[in-house]
């Protein structure tokens, strides 16, 4: 655990990281707000009588204009020193919630960027001229990309997934240690099974007797780390005609879904969203949908 050399914090972070068990992605991101907190000048992290409402305004507004905040940043930092503080307020170290009376900036709505038909098409007709299919790594790297566009995985449960995790009679996955510490199964479309059952040939040539394995292990047999997938992704940008992010192959499985019927809350369950509002914003990316049913009606008749 990291120390502040502030009791508070550091006893704060011991609830978090030892007795809550919250995700190890959420407690870099409260380090990272507790970096920045201890060297404000306007609320002493160690001198609790500088924890007003006025004070704390003060420090996320100077922040805003110092950094180029967004919103979406401004209401995160906002939320996590909530949190901080009603801790101290329920050990009886503050009377009150200073940042409670602090106000959320709003936050516009950004849809969610995915691929178009064309270009999900030439992502996947190039694949095997892009990665030599014959060896395990450029085999492996295919399986990624098919895996990652057909299941909707996010990139750390994709990287994470042990072979195990795979069951190959019934052909799911079975996503363990998530966000929020929730389990949950993703079947297998039959376009990835396909490219799976391959795969799995080559891989366990060398990796079949341990099951405690990544299912897309290095070389040397390890989990796969982001700089291998920036270098894999980097790769695939160099040959093809558009640029993507790994997330948007998460959004453009959750909008063909959409645009294919699937119901509203099963998607919800197989992204792992903890809220269906979440999910719902995919129901305004499928401009495609809208515009057919558009074009059955006639207005103004």
């Amino acid at each position: 655990m990291k120390k502040y050399l502030n009791l508070y914090i550091d006893d704060f972070m011991l609830e978090k990281e030892v007795s809550q068990w919250i995700w190890i992605r959420m407690i870099e991101a409260y380090q990272s707000v507790f970096n920045l907190f201890t060297e404000s000048t306007q609320v002493i992290a160690t001198d609790l009588s500088t924890y007003t409402t006025q004070n704390f305004k003060r420090y996320l507004w100077d922040n805003l204009i110092a950094r180029n905040w967004s919103s979406w940043t401004y209401n995160s930092y906002r939320k996590y020193l909530r949190a901080y503080c009603e801790y101290l307020k329920n050990e009886w170290y503050l009377d009150e919630n200073p940042i409670d009376k602090i106000s959320k900036r709003k936050v516009a709505i950004q849809l969610p960027k995915t691929l178009t038909k064309k270009e999900t098409h030439e992502l996947l007709q190039k694949l095997p001229q892009i990665f030599d299919t014959k060896t395990y790594i450029w085999k492996r790297n295919e399986t990624i990309v098919y895996t990652y566009l057909y299941t909707g995985l996010r990139l750390s449960e994709l990287m994470n997934l042990k072979f195990k995790d795979l069951e190959i009679h019934e052909w799911y996955i079975k996503v363990n240690n998530w966000k929020w510490n929730k389990d949950r199964v993703i079947p297998l479309s039959q376009q990835l099974t396909r490219n799976l059952a391959k795969y799995l040939v080559i891989r366990n040539k060398d990796f079949k007797d341990d099951w405690n394995i990544a299912l897309f292990p290095t070389a040397f047999w390890n989990t796969l780390q982001k700089r291998e997938m920036w270098k894999m992704i980097n790769k695939l940008r160099a040959n093809l005609s558009f640029y993507f992010t790994w997330h948007q192959l998460r959004h453009t499985f959750a909008t063909e879904l959409v645009r294919n019927n699937f119901d509203i809350f099963n998607i919800s369950k197989i992204l792992g969203h903890s809220k269906i509002d979440t999910t719902k914003i995919y129901l305004s990316v499928d401009t495609e949908r809208l515009k057919n049913q558009l074009d059955k009606i006639t207005l103004f008749a």
